[in-house]
């Protein structure tokens, strides 16, 4: 080991723990992943066709990807891994021949044929090509063209070729384009890639130290562990940049246990502030000047406003600005919010005389055990570390706060923390949102409304195009029952609170 890891050597340790590149050798499971890997196996295997997986950078998407081909090379599958996505057009065809070992033209038609005649000669004794391609988020709309080509290289029962894209969320928002639909129809598997929880942060970092000749003499103590969750929220690259920085720590201190105390400086330590750049506080460990982020809820009717004049057209003669109440019994959920234990809990806030009734119900410290499906309605003084809405918001609108369910934070959480106008928090080990919302719930027997929202399912998925037409009815209930179902949320087929901005931001606005 050189003198630039001597600190290792003092810790016991033979290898660099949480190295900066992916590191397939030193392979981590979960449930999740081997889930996803074992769908993904399948598909080649079987030779289907088109395969996606996307994650959030730093998520371990190369590393997922590096340990899938290691594991075909045993299954008679050839592989070629294209990363350099710069390349576009025939010089990445160009690329993906190299990599077969083929020699290219510069022509598109003759290299489409040397590879079908490749793919063939391997299909006849029996072998499985794969082509993965990294970072697909790169790619532009003509080679996503090209890869609907390639797609199209196949016997009367197989594809010849089986195809995995890898890159990040990006990457769905570009086949989700009305121009790439016929590459879209052909994709029959969609793996993404989930942060860690705070009990697999701990293995991880255990399954790290023991892979790396540490004799369990180096210990994550569980405070700490729930920092570096906070802190990372589960994305490895980020757990192992402060991870590193707690070895460094450590070797200074000729100790083998990381506390609280020594995981927050190496937090500190590992944050790089870009001025203009967006960050996310996480509890406990913010910077004392930093500054807080506004509450910019002007943005949500912005993208509303838009949305009604595009289907003011097909929807003519609908008053845009009527308000109708919630579906029965969803006021009467909503509850005044516990805070965090560190905090003496306030009077609940009372309700404004033109509000909607609102169960305002004084709640024990252990509240944030509540069901993720109940939101609440968030008084003055109540906000964690970074939620700090303004103190008056627009007309009709009011802050709540939820619980959220893991696998809705999973799914989502990476992006609601990158919202300007919503905040994540932690209370008691339960991550928590705040966000305001219509106070008079979602006015869903205005057709403008109703549209809306079925265009944000037809987006998801769950609801097909033909069946926008601004009624609410069993058939809207039934796709948005599914949306709910999926995301970790409560499928009650209404479009509460929660619902509603997860459809509003992400599959309104960002269209």
């Amino acid at each position: 080991m050189n003198a630039r890891n001597s600190h290792l050597a003092a810790l016991g340790l033979v290898r660099n723990p949480f190295p900066y590149t992916p590191d397939a050798g030193c392979y981590f499971s979960t449930p999740h992943l081997d889930e996803q890997l074992v769908e993904l196996e399948h598909c080649v295997l079987s030779r289907k066709g088109f395969s996606l997986l996307t994650a959030e950078v730093g998520m371990g998407k190369s590393t997922l990807v590096r340990r899938l081909m290691t594991d075909l090379a045993a299954k008679n599958v050839v592989s070629a891994l294209v990363f350099n996505t710069f390349l576009q057009g025939p010089e990445l065809l160009a690329a993906v021949l190299q990599d077969f070992g083929l020699e290219g033209t510069g022509a598109l038609p003759s290299d489409i044929s040397a590879l079908n005649t490749f793919l063939l000669a391997n299909h006849r004794e029996g072998k499985t090509c794969l082509l993965i391609i990294d970072d697909a988020q790169n790619l532009s709309a003509n080679s996503l063209e090209l890869i609907r080509l390639l797609c199209n290289l196949e016997t009367d029962q197989e594809k010849l070729l089986q195809i995995l894209l890898a890159g990040q969320p990006e990457l769905e928002e570009m086949l989700s384009q009305h121009s790439l639909r016929q590459l879209r129809s052909r994709l029959v598997k969609h793996s993404r890639l989930y942060g860690l929880t705070s009990t697999e942060i701990a293995d991880y970092v255990r399954f790290r130290f023991e892979s790396s000749g540490s004799n369990g003499s180096l210990v994550l103590q569980t405070d700490a562990c729930q920092l570096l969750w906070r802190e990372t929220q589960g994305v490895p690259r980020q757990i192992h940049l402060i991870m590193d920085r707690c070895l460094y720590g450590l070797a200074a201190r000729n100790g083998n246990v990381i506390d609280a105390n020594l995981m927050k400086e190496a937090i500190t330590d590992s944050r790089v502030d870009l001025v203009g750049a967006p960050t996310v506080d996480a509890v406990g460990v913010v910077p004392p000047a930093r500054t807080r982020r506004p509450w910019l809820v002007a943005a949500a009717f912005a993208g509303l406003v838009a949305t009604g004049a595009a289907l003011g057209s097909r929807f003519g003669g609908v008053d845009a600005g009527q308000a109708q109440p919630m579906a029965d019994g969803a006021a009467a959920q909503v509850v005044a919010l516990a805070p965090p234990l560190t905090e003496p809990a306030p009077a609940p806030a009372s309700a404004a005389p033109d509000a909607p009734a609102v169960a305002a119900l004084s709640v024990s410290p252990d509240a944030s055990a509540a069901a993720p499906g109940t939101p609440a309605v968030a008084p003055g003084g109540l906000f964690g570390a970074g939620c700090e809405p303004a103190t008056e918001q627009p007309d009709g609108r009011m802050v709540v706060s939820q619980p959220l369910a893991e696998l809705t934070h999973q799914l989502l959480g990476a992006r609601l923390a990158r919202l300007a106008d919503v905040c994540m928090d932690s209370r008691q080990g339960q991550v928590w949102l705040t966000w305001s919302t219509p106070q008079a719930g979602h006015a869903l027997n205005n057709r403008l409304t109703a549209a809306r929202f079925q265009i944000a399912l037809t987006e998801y998925g769950s609801l097909l195009p033909r069946e926008v037409d601004g009624i609410w009815g069993e058939r809207s209930r039934g796709a948005l029952r599914q949306f709910q179902n999926e995301l970790g949320l409560s499928p009650s087929g209404e479009v509460d609170p929660l619902s509603g901005l997860l459809l509003e931001k992400f599959y309104v606005q960002e269209q």
